[in-house]
């Protein structure tokens, strides 16, 4: 069987994986005799380690992304609690949301529009001042506020210690492509080098490559259907 190419809308997960499946069943032989073959895993081997590396990347900042909607999600919820005790007709009830209200409203809502660094600080900064006893008898005072900050502080602990494991795995890779470039040279890899290689060999010596090559072209064309299906699901 002829080794088919992979379609270039796998996606680079998707490629991450039959490409591991590739490496796992090399691996399995001893082909330490061929030079090429040696040479051409090696580079099938390190392309996939950096895109693996750059998925988890994207995965990462992806998580980022999230973990920041929830705290704008949890400081709106603050900023409009707090700003609607203002109005409360108990006088003493009032006058506790105006004090924490002007605090909370230095941050604004526009806080949710700046750079992570920038917001996280301004918000790291609130929760530090709603401990000092002044604000904490307004939220005691006031139902509701205490959870809230409790929930933003989470939130904002969350964001911090997925900001460091991003940060930790992008120093680690500065000058690294992005997953989908490295997408594309690995399939170029795949399709110009190995699969050309080995759909020659299989023929020449089947009893050493034609196991190999076998189970190569059934990963690639099962992960082409899959492709294929998706794309159908989604016209449909």
């Amino acid at each position: 069987m002829k080794i088919p190419r992979i379609l270039s809308n796998t996606r680079v997960s998707e490629l991450n994986w039959v490409t591991q499946q590739m490496i796992d069943e090399y691996t399995k032989g001893d082909y330490s005799a061929d030079a090429y073959l040696t040479e051409v895993f090696n580079q099938v081997i390190d392309t996939n380690d950096q895109l693996g590396l750059a998925i988890q990347r994207d995965v990462a900042e992806s998580e980022l992304a999230e973990l920041d909607d929830h705290t704008d999600t949890i400081f709106t919820c603050l900023h409009g609690l707090t700003k609607g005790y203002t109005y409360h007709p108990d006088e003493a009830t009032a006058g506790a949301g105006v004090k924490l209200f002007k605090r909370i409203d230095k941050c604004g809502l526009e806080v949710k529009t700046k750079s992570y660094g920038e917001e996280y600080g301004l918000l790291s900064s609130l929760i530090t001042d709603s401990k000092a006893p002044e604000y904490q008898a307004a939220i005691t005072q006031l139902p509701g506020c205490d959870v809230r900050f409790q929930q933003l502080e989470t939130a904002v602990s969350n964001f911090a210690s997925r900001q460091n494991i991003y940060k930790s795995a992008k120093d680690d890779a500065k000058n690294q492509e992005s997953a989908t470039v490295i997408k594309r040279r690995l399939i170029d890899i795949i399709k110009d080098d190995l699969s050309v290689y080995l759909n020659a060999m299989q023929k020449v010596n089947p009893a050493v490559y034609g196991e190999l090559s076998q189970f190569i072209a059934n990963r690639i064309s099962e992960s082409n259907a899959a492709v294929r299906s998706r794309k159908q699901s989604v016209e449909a």
